[in-house]
């Protein structure tokens, strides 16, 4: 078979032809060393060959979703946005466009496999989970072998902060309770799906963050209350509880927790609050300087800077003003009815993740539009998977209604 025959035969199948490098990209933010070595697996791994299986026919196949027509338009305006920034160069301001190829580029594949090849797609959510596993095992090893119990646990991987690396083990602890181990047949799979889940949740705990703790919490119990799974229910509380008390009797110490009060956040947020009230339509455009100077509380201390608005909410209304909060809603909105119509057919594990990283953005986080990092897990993750099984309902409804003969 010549070269040419040979490229037409591999184009022929398609982006879905990517799940095993789209598994090794997702589970690269628990197991690779840097966020530098993500990107360059997402690069080479997923983005380069994808630009050459992407077919007309997958666009127009997406392009029936609305929560792909809403993602389109919210990351355009995003990356517009920065045409008006005080701080713009043209330079930076590719350098933050070619994010929106990346992100396009990294949920077409992804909806392409979660559709097309689900038997591929099951796989990839298991081998993911068990990464997020391995890698809390990995980093709790390499951290306590020196430090007490009462230090907050950080991953050593490409996700390293504490706060972002519990959102998307959080994440990763949804899809073992509400899709992991009610498939799993027979009580030793079970047993070692919660087994996992308990370790993703030990994490959790370790890491001190507290907002990732209660998101995990309220949407843990939400969903197995919806599920009506009870027995699955107490068990988890059970196993929660001892965890607790195993570490509390191993000298863990949650004062620290609540001696860390709401670790400036208050302050953060009236500072930006401030800024997007002096441009409220257009924001100040995403390559706007996002740091700012808070008081610290310490006796004599000098200002501490921070880096971001911590909220993605509120960040999105920073750079694109309301319009972009607007569409930033109406997306999440799509994506709550689609895990919705989901749960309600007994599959509540991506709306759960969703709802996860939904809280978890309300204190942490800034930009959507970004190279690959966390939120490109605990946000469009889900997000992908709810627009592709959105865009293949469509596509069967058209199938269904189209000419017969």
């Amino acid at each position: 078979m010549s070269v040419a025959r040979r490229a037409a035969a591999w184009r022929a199948r398609g982006p879905e032809g990517l799940a095993v490098t789209l598994c090794i990209f997702l589970a690269g933010f628990f197991l690779l060393p840097s966020g530098k070595a993500l990107n360059n697996v997402y690069y080479a791994l997923v983005l380069a060959p994808a630009a050459f299986l992407l077919r007309a026919d997958d666009w127009r196949w997406l392009a029936g979703s609305r929560l792909w027509q809403l993602t389109m338009v919210l990351l355009s305006y995003l990356a517009l946005s920065g045409l008006w920034s005080r701080e713009f160069t043209s330079q930076d301001w590719l350098g933050e466009a070619k994010a929106v190829a990346y992100l396009v580029v990294y949920l077409a594949v992804l909806a392409c496999v979660c559709a097309r090849r689900p038997v591929a797609w099951e796989w990839v959510v298991k081998v993911v989970v068990l990464a997020a596993a391995a890698g809390t095992l990995m980093s709790a090893v390499l951290l306590y072998r020196t430090a007490p119990w009462a230090a907050r646990l950080d991953y050593y991987g490409a996700v390293y902060n504490s706060n972002e690396a519990a959102t998307l083990v959080g994440g990763c602890l949804m899809l073992v309770l509400f899709q992991l181990v009610p498939a799993a047949r027979g009580r030793w799979r079970r047993g070692g799906w919660l087994t996992v889940g308990l370790t993703l949740a030990a994490g959790i705990v370790l890491t001190g963050s507290r907002t990732p703790q209660a998101a995990v919490a309220v949407c843990a119990g939400l969903g197995l209350a919806l599920s009506r799974q009870w027995r699955l229910l107490g068990l988890a509380a059970a196993g929660l509880a001892l965890m607790i008390g195993a570490l509390l009797a191993g000298g863990y110490d949650y004062h620290a927790a609540v001696a860390r009060g709401d670790s400036y956040r208050s302050a953060i947020w009236r500072q930006f609050a401030t800024r997007v009230v002096q441009s409220p339509w257009l924001g100040e455009g995403i390559l706007t300087d996002d740091s700012t100077q808070v008081a610290s509380t310490g006796v004599g201390a000098p200002a501490l800077t921070m880096n971001h608005p911590h909220n993605v909410y509120l960040a999105t209304t920073l750079y694109g003003g309301l319009p972009a909060l607007a569409m930033l809603v109406g997306l999440v909105w799509l994506a709550l009815w689609q895990g919705a119509l989901l749960a309600r057919g007994g599959e509540p594990a991506w709306l759960m993740m969703l709802l996860v990283g939904l809280l978890c953005m309300l204190t942490d986080g800034d930009r959507l539009l970004h190279a690959p990092r966390g939120i490109w897990f605990y946000f469009w993750l889900p997000v992908g998977v709810l627009l592709a099984r959105e865009a293949a309902a469509r596509s069967r409804r058209g199938f269904a209604a189209g000419p017969v003969g």
